[in-house]
């Protein structure tokens, strides 16, 4: 899964063939390198993420990682931090989010 904010592309989690990963990696569009950030607390495939709208936020939603889970994550990019949210009230993979401000 992949998000684009102002200062790099960020891939998080996935599935590697044999382990699902929690691992986030941002690609710096500047000097166009990549870095590792903190990685998610759990790890995951098959989830969706969305940006807040002022860039500060990364939202992780559901996945599965042997079975389908419920946990929603935010990563503050400002201070690289991973911080659990409420859970979904049902478990869920294979799934788009969207994010619209009205």
């Amino acid at each position: 899964n992949a998000v684009s904010l102002p200062d790099g592309l960020y891939i998080l989690g996935g599935y590697n063939g044999k382990d699902y990963l929690n691992s986030v990696h941002r690609f710096d569009y500047s000097p166009r390198s990549w870095s590792k950030v903190k990685s998610m607390n759990s790890s995951r495939g098959t989830f969706s993420s969305i940006v807040s709208p002022n860039c500060n936020f990364i939202y992780v939603i559901g996945g599965f990682n042997g079975q389908p889970i419920d946990y929603v994550e935010r990563y503050d990019v400002m201070n690289n931090n991973w911080e659990y949210l409420a859970p979904l009230k049902q478990k869920r993979f294979m799934h788009s989010a969207y994010l619209t401000t009205m």
